[in-house]
């Protein structure tokens, strides 16, 4: 920070030691001459000749120096007080600026900050004696002011007039004066140069800013008083050169802290993009092998053949996307997964016709012999996002005939055994070896694979989101993962969990259809904001053995309410409200019938008046047992 001129303890010291030491000799010096002259010149003219001229002259010119020492001390004493005067001057100016850069603190906001400022300001007028001030920041180029800022009692706008000399000073000074000195204007007496014998009510101050523009300070003063002395100007510009000095600090303080939070927005902004690529990539496998299906089921269905084997796969797969978007969904919300004990063999032999059906150009050797002890904890949709994304993986790493092994077994682990990712400790584990024939990892990327977003692929497209999916998704159920990689052979991971010894439970009974409670012709007033959503979840309310009456809108809805009984249930999409629209009108509305709202993304503040006055809340989109489930446990609320 720029501070006004700083005068060292030590040179201060010094300054006033020599200063009282020769007033001291001067006085001595005076008192010594003035007795010589009254007694030693009278002794001394006698001795010598008798002559009484002598002694007039003698004793007059030993006077005459007494008395120029005499003047000469008083005029270092009137010096000292006023060498004093400004260096104690200095030194307020110096503390008050040290409590200027305190006030300005790291943590201020704007609004805060221009509060610290006005403050700041009324005590820099008051400490020059002023009652008003005001610092406007000027463009040279233009003579517009960018920023101004005031004390708690300010003067009217600079002048142009004003505003013209010092633009003038400063374009005369970038080549001639030093840019760093400060410009001074008695506004009053602006023709004259001399600083000295004139009163005073307005003056200004210039100074350069860090950033090149023009600071300029006016001050008014209640009364008017003596012209600055040149020590006095040197004190107001340096006293001004140093606020705008610490006033800059803090913004660009906050500027930097502005910047580095936009940058910190702008990577999680890339980070959310790079996100999404992966999960589209995801739900790309899951669309391929939808999309196979149903156009099997087509060619069947108009050949006459079965379809029900393709439509169940189809179900089945469908099922794996919504536990996909089930398992984003609660890591936003923070939940533990659930998971049972689970057959690896059987888990990794359900996922085979995914992944051949993901990747057409992979050759997959899979010795997957039945065997019982191959058991853990975990969801089969996990194991093969696992395995899928490590198949993923050496696809895009493997040139030419790709071909992937994999082979699961039970081990036993004696001793701390080291893995190229953290140590594996002594215990039972269900051991899944993948190893492909492709290009390898280099040394150097080796131990960054698992890192989010590092990818050696970026120019085809990789998103650096794979392995470290893998590394969560395991980790989270407390395994371990081993590579190995040879340029010439290829890579194999190795990926350890620990057994379990409960009995697994059947893949079917993860992806299974609950049964499904039908109604008894309870009559549900249904709102959704499209009317092919209307039509679909009236066919679904319908199959599942209730009356639905569908609305488009919320005003329709009302006057169909307030002209037929109560229904047994309201079902309310969120966007199908308009923006006021509010928990409390809605059970207004229902007039005391039971209110299911079907959620989306956002509308939390909804959610939480609609939960405290007791509707039930769905996420949308909604499969037809959980439609069912949710009407069945609304109706049971009342």
């Amino acid at each position: 920070m720029t501070t006004l001129p700083s005068v060292p303890t030590t040179l201060t010291r010094f300054i006033f030691f020599d200063n009282s030491l020769r007033i001291l000799v001067c006085i001595s010096g005076a008192f010594f001459l003035a007795y010589f002259a009254l007694c030693g010149g009278v002794m001394a003219g006698c001795r010598a000749c008798g002559i009484t001229d002598r002694f007039s002259l003698a004793g007059a010119f030993f006077a005459f120096a007494s008395l120029c020492l005499c003047a000469y001390a008083s005029w270092l004493t009137f010096s000292g007080i006023r060498q004093a005067t400004s260096i104690k001057r200095l030194l307020d100016g110096q503390s008050l600026l040290h409590r200027f850069a305190q006030a300005f603190d790291e943590t201020l906001n704007r609004d805060e900050f221009t509060v610290v400022a006005t403050r700041v300001l009324s005590e820099f007028a008051l400490y020059f004696g002023a009652d008003a001030l005001r610092v406007e920041i000027v463009e040279p180029r233009t003579g517009v002011t960018i920023e101004e800022y005031l004390s708690a009692q300010f003067p009217p706008p600079l002048s142009p007039e004003v505003k013209a000399h010092f633009l003038t000073r400063v374009s005369a000074s970038r080549t001639s004066e030093d840019q760093s000195a400060g410009y001074f204007l008695d506004i009053a007496n602006s023709n004259s140069n001399s600083l000295t014998g004139r009163q005073i009510t307005t003056v200004a101050a210039a100074v350069l800013t860090p950033l090149g523009r023009i600071a300029i300070m006016l001050l008014t003063f209640p009364k008017p008083r003596r012209t600055f002395r040149q020590d006095e100007v040197s004190l107001l510009c340096s006293s001004l050169s140093g606020l705008i000095q610490t006033a800059s600090d803090h913004c660009k303080r906050r500027n930097r802290e502005d910047l580095e939070r936009r940058l910190r927005h702008a990577e999680r902004v890339q980070a959310v993009g790079t996100l999404a690529g992966g999960i589209a990539h995801e739900f790309n496998n899951i669309l391929g092998a939808l999309l196979g299906h149903g156009e099997m089921a087509l060619q069947r269905a108009q050949e006459g053949g079965q379809v029900e084997p393709y439509l169940a796969e189809m179900m089945s797969t469908a099922r794996r996307a919504e536990y996909i978007v089930n398992q984003i969904l609660t890591l936003s919300r923070n939940r533990e997964q659930e998971r049972r004990p689970i057959n690896m063999v059987e888990a990794i032999r359900d996922a085979l016709p995914l992944i051949s059906a993901s990747l057409p150009l992979m050759e997959i050797n899979a010795r997957l012999e039945p065997d019982e002890e191959c058991k853990l904890l975990g969801h089969p949709v996990e194991l093969q996002q696992v395995v899928m994304n490590l198949c993923k993986n050496a696809a895009e790493a493997s040139r030419g005939e790709i071909r992937v092994d994999i082979n699961v077994d039970v081990v036993v682990i004696k001793d701390v055994q080291p893995l190229s990712l953290g140590l594996l400790q002594p215990g039972k584990y269900v051991r899944v070896r993948i190893a492909d024939n492709g290009t390898g990892i280099s040394p150097d990327a080796l131990p960054h694979i698992f890192e989010p977003f590092f990818t050696t692929k970026a120019a085809t497209g990789g998103t650096g989101l794979g392995l470290s999916a893998v590394h969560g998704l395991v980790t989270a159920m407390d395994g371990r993962i081993n590579v190995e990689s040879d340029c010439a052979k290829g890579t194999s991971f190795e990926v350890y969990f620990p057994h379990s010894t409960l009995l697994p439970t059947p893949i079917n009974q993860f992806f299974e259809t609950p049964k499904v409670t039908l109604g008894n012709g309870q009559l549900i007033a249904l709102l959704k904001p499209h009317a092919r959503d209307v039509a679909l979840h009236e066919e679904k309310i319908a199959a599942l053995g209730y009356e639905p009456v569908g609305f488009l809108e919320i005003v329709a809805m009302e006057e169909w309410l307030s002209t037929q009984k109560t229904p047994d249930l309201i079902i309310i999409d969120i966007r199908s409200l308009p923006p006021h629209y509010t928990a409390c009108d809605i059970a207004a509305m229902a007039r005391g019938a039971s209110v299911i709202l079907i959620s989306h993304a956002g509308n939390e503040n909804m959610l939480g008046a609609a939960i405290a006055l007791r509707f039930s809340v769905l996420r949308g989109p909604l499969s037809s047992s959980a439609l069912a489930r949710g009407i069945r446990e609304a109706l049971l609320k009342t």
